[in-house]
């Protein structure tokens, strides 16, 4: 049970629950962090803050303290520190607002939602804490936005403005969060990439300057996820201090690591102030996104664990069984018909498929992707009955009918763009800007907000449709507005996210049961804003396992199994011509949320074998492959992009190590891995064959199966010998057993 406990002699404020401690102290009216780490039951400040001045400081009321030094909660620019600033407000005068102090506070019960248009995570039973602090004119109030998130090490962080005066300010700046350390002793860890390279795991140590990743594409965006870590030098996957933070924001961001003359850090997450600005009315709010701050000192993989259970379970719409799918769009890309996906459908249904999905291509005028984007009517020549008959088709049968679209576009071709040019997102009298032959619709409209609401909902009720594949396959460029007058051009880019939201929570709110997946041409908007309103993510457009393995144990620093979706596909690859194992294909693609992307039709008989054997086993044990706890392992010897992975139950009855060799040595030997993570004094049967202790498997480890040949895949399942089931099959886990 989280609690917020106010000592008014010190002015002091303590959060914590039985894991975590977060304190702020008042001090000369200065919001600061005094402590934020392991649960303390008291503080009393043993750790004194500088209380003196360096050379050139500004003279301030913080006196004996310096505003360049003290581990200030939120800091303005050019008000004596000298730091990256948390925000920059300019008053009537063109003037940046001065330093803010405390004025009041309240504890409330829950999470208090700020905006009801920005996702919030989930926090029942729990207190929140909101700090208002002024400026010395009173022209300026923040409200500081503080929740822990049950019993997880979590803190959840906010920030509110409101203009106090007469006459409007212009944000230019806003964070949703900012830590001051006393030290730089910490490695920053980032997730950078680039369309079929996502989730590139780089960590480096904290040095003097400044370390910013940033997106200003509209988007989370391939390059950067808005998603970082410090931690300790000597950290690995099982043991160390680390402190990962992330936003639940889909739009432009920027995070800035920095340390300072004096050897201190700050790290400030919020809105990327490149083309942002924002003009704040008299009397009127304006919400950061909110950010989610964890800690631990076990290792990156029990700061994934904890990342894992706040998405799970307090962000992402309440949990389901995601759908083994078959998608269409390797088998015919734009040329899909009715005709082929009913040839499909009992190919499908044999191999165990749940789910078909007609991709790209379905609506008229689709001959390529140069076709017309923004109508999302069927083609007469392709579907001259509409969508129904195929989804009535699935749905007699007992399978469920998904369909792709790309709701978040328009291309100059349709009819919409005849009909409303102005809804597209642009620049006054200059040629628009296209990326794959399209433009963006412009969602900072609520006019367009609400088309798309319309349309949407009339698509999936008028085809019974069960599972939306939401794409986004373009950047910003030229983010203007056509009806935002010249002073409000900086707003778009927060607008049309906090629009995108609202259609995504109306559909959600219409459609309980509507299964939405996430792409952006792969993994290029996957963050913890696009997480509050899908269910999945189709975690990169390159489809090759190895290299889709390595993307996906990135992202698994801070995201769970259930996001990532992960098919069978071709042999060679389509992208990169990669020859990889029938095998290898099977087991790389069983993790997350399984499927096949080639059509069911052409597979050999060894093919369909594979994969129908591994649709059983994947349905045997969905729950861990789909809902597990994930840990990353190390083998002994690794080969070049190696990754091995430990899948668990939640009470470690169960459990599936699965390895991607990558490319062999040419000097064979024995891998071992050690799990770590089992129950020690707990039995467990491997492959249903040995039998050892939990203590010897984490401890000593395990061999894993000898690899033979390049870019080989292992799987072995491990099961409680107390909880196994009176006669063991091959759907309980014996993977040995499987055709391939």
């Amino acid at each position: 049970m989280a609690n917020i406990e106010y000592d008014p002699q010190r002015q002091l404020f303590h959060l914590h629950n039985a894991t975590f401690s977060y304190i702020i102290q008042v001090i000369r009216g200065y919001l600061v962090k005094r402590y934020c780490g392991p649960a303390l039951e008291q503080f009393s400040g043993t750790a004194k803050l500088e209380d003196f001045s360096h050379a050139f400081n500004i003279q301030n009321d913080a006196a004996p303290f310096s505003l360049t030094t003290l581990p200030l909660e939120y800091s303005t620019l050019m008000g004596g520190d000298y730091r990256t600033p948390a925000y920059a407000v300019r008053n009537a005068h063109g003037q940046l607002i001065g330093n803010l102090k405390f004025h009041d506070f309240q504890i409330l019960a829950g999470n208090e939602n700020f905006n009801g248009t920005l996702p919030t995570a989930r926090t029942p039973n729990g207190q929140t804490l909101i700090i208002t602090m002024h400026d010395e004119t009173d022209t300026l109030a923040v409200h500081l936005k503080y929740t822990i998130v049950g019993d997880l090490p979590v803190l959840l962080k906010q920030v509110a403005y409101r203009n106090l005066s007469d006459n409007t300010l212009t944000i230019t700046h806003a964070a949703s969060l900012q830590l001051d350390f006393d030290d730089h002793a910490y490695d920053l860890i980032t997730l950078t990439g680039a369309h079929l390279s996502e989730a590139s795991v780089t960590r480096q140590p904290l040095t003097p300057g400044k370390k910013s990743i940033a997106s200003n594409y509209g988007a989370s965006g391939p390059q950067g996820v808005p998603a970082t870590i410090l931690a300790a030098p000597a950290t690995d996957d099982f043991a160390g201090e680390a402190l990962g933070v992330t936003l639940l924001w889909s739009g432009n961001f920027n995070y800035t690591a920095q340390v300072d003359q004096f050897g201190n850090s700050r790290l400030v997450m919020g809105l990327n102030p490149e083309l942002f600005s924002w003009q704040l009315k008299p009397g009127k709010p304006f919400v950061t996104p909110e950010a989610a701050v964890a800690y631990t000192t076990k290792g990156l993989n029990d700061l994934s664990h904890i990342f894992h259970q706040f998405f799970a379970n307090h962000v992402m719409p309440v949990p389901r069984r995601n759908l083994i799918e078959y998608n269409t769009w390797e088998s015919t890309y734009f040329d899909v018909s009715e005709a082929k996906v009913l040839a499909e459908i009992p190919k499908a249904e044999a191999l165990g498929v749940e789910l078909i999905v007609v991709d790209d291509g379905w609506f008229k005028n689709r001959p390529n992707d140069a076709g017309q984007l923004g109508d999302w009517v069927p083609d007469p020549v392709k579907f001259p009955r509409g969508l129904r008959p195929v989804a009535d088709a699935l749905h007699a049968r007992g399978l469920a009918f998904g369909l792709w679209v790309e709701p978040e576009m328009i291309s100059e071709n349709s009819e919409l763009y005849a009909a409303h040019p102005d809804w597209a997102m642009q620049y006054v009298g200059q040629k628009p800007l296209r990326s794959r032959n399209q433009l963006v619709l412009d969602l900072s409209q609520r006019i367009v907000q609400d088309h798309l609401i319309a349309v949407l909902t009339d698509l999936v009720r008028t085809n019974h449709i069960d599972y939306l594949k939401w794409d986004y396959n373009r950047h910003f460029s030229q983010p203007g507005s056509p009806v935002l007058p010249p002073d409000q051009q900086g707003e778009v880019g927060y607008r049309y996210t906090r629009g995108l939201y609202r259609v995504l929570k109306t559909l959600r709110d219409t459609f309980p049961k509507l299964i939405i997946e996430n792409c952006s041409s792969g993994g290029g908007r996957l963050d913890g804003g696009m997480l509050a309103y899908t269910d999945q993510t189709w975690t990169s457009d390159f489809t090759d396992p190895v290299y889709r393995m390595k993307i996906m144990n990135g992202f698994s620093l801070f995201f769970p199994l259930k996001t990532f979706v992960s098919h069978f596909t071709m042999s060679p690859n389509l992208q990169d011509s990669r020859v990889t194992p029938l095998r290898t294909r099977a087991l790389l693609s069983l993790v997350g949320v399984t499927g096949i992307e080639c059509p069911p039709s052409q597979l050999s008989p060894a093919e369909a074998a594979a994969v129908k054997a591994s649709f059983a086993f994947y349905k045997a044990n969905r729950a861990e492959l789909q809902n597990g706890s994930l840990y990353r392992l190390h083998p002994s010897h690794p080969n070049q992009d190696q990754v091995c992975w430990l899948i668990t139950d939640e009470a470690k009855t169960k459990a599936i190590v699965l390895t991607s060799a990558g490319v062999i040595a040419p000097i064979p030997h024995y891998q071992h891995v050690l799990l770590h993570y089992l129950r020690p004094t707990m039995s467990y049967q491997i492959n249903d064959k040995k039998t050892a202790t939990g203590a010897e498997l984490n401890f000593a480890g395990v061999t894993l199966p000898l690899a033979h040949g390049d870019f080989s895949a292992t799987l072995m399942t491990l099961q409680a010998v107390s909880h196994l089931p009176q006669t063991t099959t091959q759907a309980n886990g014996d993977i040995a057993k499987l055709p391939f």
